[in-house]
């Protein structure tokens, strides 16, 4: 973007006073009825008739001239009568349009607002659907949305939109993904084909709508992004087509819509019931896809999901990988006579010391340290007390305490009552089959005992001196119909979803310094990515009865810690590339040093792609391990560009670290094919916001100054890594 810089960007997207990306009102001025007409920011033009029921609905991009929406609004319930509509508008200039009516005579009531705010440039719009029959409303394959017509002719988009293209954020890469899957796809495709995507299940599935966090709608000069956001339900920003005649097709966009059956709590609504669909944000930006990715990123961090101005996670040392309790066949690992013979006290320290030695910051214990899996219960006979063993590691090796703390989907379940476990449909309560193995556990995750239970033994461990839980074992299994458990019956998806992130308040009501780590809320461990990234982070929503405690701290990086290698050469772990580029929230993820090469590659892309990185393995080649020791420690006098520094992209295989509070950065540049190269980059200090006019000096690769950049050359090794520093001169 050679018209403005990454930093004036982020201010002209509304970045410093993030109050104003909050939902809450503005300060009122007045408010009036209104009948309908044209009401306008700096950025859009809207045009309504709510007498017609939002028939010959306009948006107009202000600067441009473009028409984003151009038709009659989609309403899948039935057209509303609006017989009441008004206008706010703020002490701020900031407009508010609100449309009550009801449709299908009656049975549904509809209300639909619109929001201006006068100094940013987006406008959102939000609906509530309720019902006001006497019969269940199923809304299951309901959808509403604003109507764009377009032409096509020999399979390509006409006139000014034939340039455009829409890019999914932040999943533009699935972590299912290889080398050349991109979700990229133009409008053409948008109006003629179903979509196809692996980040949901674990084949390839196809739906009428494409569906994703964001979209950046852009032909790389000029763009707009779209997203949805909810905190009550599950929900994704949806496009698909509305036929219309001739060789006209209308893409649809916006509104809301019920996609994979969620949110749940909108697709079946019982007489006297209502929900709130989320809000749909319309964004104007200057450029292309990058530009896109920083304003979605800039979004989700006025909102809450970017990372702490104090974040500082521990580097983890994982026991996991040279111990050879994991890697027993079937479950031998909950043997408690293997858990004797490889998870002692012994081991621990001897895992501890190899913690010290390379210079990471906690011990990070995965399944062995409790009395049985996942019963996130301390084994205090096999290995003394805990608060004994965390002053152990802090006074004798300088390390904090980590756990795996495996949730109601992946554990040995005979640690809870039955009373815990599901109940199906017709009053039985499951039972559990050993033989199953643990990903058959039929705790109820939505349950309130097993909730209070599950809190009561982690808040436990954060006396002893826990300093990080992971919670793994996420995974919905199946339906609950017990009426005592306190959840709604049957407990679903957004009920099991909501009971995960909910545990995380229940530990930071008391804990709140302990890190929270979430796996996916709905299937777990996987490369797989269900839930909304954002979703259950941050404030909770508030019918919540932990409203004042934040959700959990990080996410998982998508299950890519077992062939870390294999995973960033075939393309997979890409995908963490594009999700720094679109959040600030961080990713944790321990990887398997074995798998290694002598220039520690692995190493470097975790540690600039992942904000809390942990390590473990040791790998057999002395000259690896020497690698490994280096690169930690130069990791180490790095560690706040990493931590909590601002992520840029040149290019995916080139980072750009920010410091957080001093003029200075880092560049990571990556070559993952076999043989040597050459790469040059141009830098231009000013456009990441680090001061106009000002001399910098380039440390561990060459570079030449020229025209007020700095022309940095990287030398890198076959399937190597170099870095460069860059402070003020």
């Amino acid at each position: 973007m050679a018209s403005i810089t990454r930093r004036d960007f982020f201010v002209k997207m509304g970045a410093a006073p993030a109050a104003l990306y909050g939902t809450g009102r503005a300060e009122l001025g007045f408010s009036a009825p209104w009948k309908g007409g044209e009401v306008r920011n700096k950025t859009f033009q809207l045009f309504l008739s709510p007498k017609k029921g939002l028939r010959n609905t306009r948006l107009v991009h202000a600067s441009s001239g473009l028409r984003l929406a151009d038709g009659d609004y989609r309403y899948s319930f039935g057209r509303p009568d609006f017989r009441e509509s008004s206008v706010t508008r703020g002490a701020d200039g900031s407009i508010r349009v609100s449309l009550q009516g009801s449709a299908l005579g009656g049975w549904v009531e509809a209300r639909h607002e619109f929001h201006l705010p006068a100094q940013n440039p987006w406008i959102e719009e939000q609906i509530t659907v309720a019902n006001h029959g006497s019969y269940p409303l199923d809304l299951s394959r309901s959808r509403c949305g604003f109507v764009l017509p377009l032409r096509i002719s020999d399979g390509l988009t006409t006139g000014k939109w034939a340039k455009f293209k829409v890019i999914a954020i932040p999943y533009r890469r699935e972590p299912n993904g290889y080398q050349k899957q991109y979700a990229d796809f133009p409008l053409s495709q948008l109006l003629t084909e179903p979509y196809s995507s692996e980040l949901w299940t674990q084949e390839t599935t196809v739906t009428p709508a494409y569906a994703s966090e964001g979209w950046a709608w852009t032909d790389s000069k000029q763009g707009f992004l779209l997203t949805k956001y909810s905190q009550e339900g599950m929900e994704w920003s949806l496009l698909d087509r509305i036929p219309g005649p001739s060789n006209e097709t209308s893409l649809r966009w916006g509104g809301y819509g019920i996609y994979r059956g969620n949110p749940e709590h909108g697709a079946w609504l019982l007489p006297g019931e209502s929900h709130r669909f989320g809000i749909t944000r319309l964004t104007a930006y200057e450029g292309g896809m990058l530009e896109g990715f920083y304003a979605f990123r800039q979004e989700m961090t006025a909102r809450g999901h970017g990372c702490p101005e104090n974040y500082n996670p521990p580097v983890h040392w994982n026991e996991l990988y040279d111990n050879k309790l994991w890697w027993l066949p079937d479950d031998e690992q909950d043997n408690p006579t293997m858990r004797k013979k490889y998870y002692t006290l012994a081991d621990m320290k001897e895992e501890a010391a190899k913690a010290k030695a390379i210079g990471c910051e906690a011990l990070y214990m995965d399944p062995g340290w409790d009395t049985s899996f996942g019963s996130k219960i301390w084994d205090t006979a096999r290995l003394g007390p805990y608060p004994f063993f965390t002053r152990m590691l802090r006074e004798e090796y300088g390390l904090k305490s980590a756990l795996h703390t495996p949730l109601s989907g992946w554990c040995d379940p005979t640690s809870y009552p039955q009373e815990m476990y599901r109940m199906n449909r017709f009053g039985q309560r499951l039972k559990w089959n050993r033989e199953m193995g643990f990903l058959s556990s039929p705790l109820c995750g939505a349950s309130t005992q097993y909730l209070e239970e599950t809190a009561r033994r982690l808040k436990v461990l954060a006396e002893g001196g826990a300093a990080f839980f992971m919670f793994d074992g996420t995974m919905y299994h199946a339906e609950c119909w017990d009426p005592n458990h306190g959840h709604i019956v049957p407990a679903r998806r957004a009920e099991h979803v909501r009971g995960m992130c909910r545990l995380a308040r229940m530990v930071h009501a008391e804990y709140p310094n302990v890190l929270i780590e979430m796996h996916d809320p709905m299937v777990g461990g996987s490369t797989l990515r269900y839930a909304p990234t954002y979703y259950g982070h941050g404030k909770a929503p508030a019918d919540e009865q932990y409203v004042h405690p934040l959700g959990f701290d990080s996410i998982w990086g998508f299950e890519l810690m077992w062939s870390p290698m294999e995973n960033l050469l075939s393309g997979k772990s890409i995908a963490l590339y594009y999700y720094n580029l679109a959040y600030g929230l961080p990713i944790y993820l321990h990887i398997d040093l074995r798998t290694d090469n002598r220039n520690a590659l692995s190493f470097w892309w975790y540690a600039s792609t992942c904000r809390h990185l942990g390590i473990g393995g040791t790998p057999k080649d002395p000259a690896i391990n020497k690698a490994h020791f280096e690169a930690v420690a130069t990791y180490r006098r790095l560690e706040p560009f990493f931590k909590r520094g601002i992520f840029y992209g040149i290019d995916e295989r080139t980072h750009v670290h920010i410091h957080p509070s001093e003029p200075a950065a880092v560049v990571n540049a990556f070559n993952l094919e076999e043989h040597p190269t050459q790469k040059e980059i141009r830098f231009v200090p000013q456009e990441y916001g680090l001061g106009n006019g000002s001399s910098w000096q380039v440390s561990g690769v060459s570079s030449r100054r020229t025209d007020g950049a700095y022309l940095l050359t990287f030398n890198i090794p076959a399937l190597g890594h170099r870095i460069a520093e860059i402070y003020p001169a």
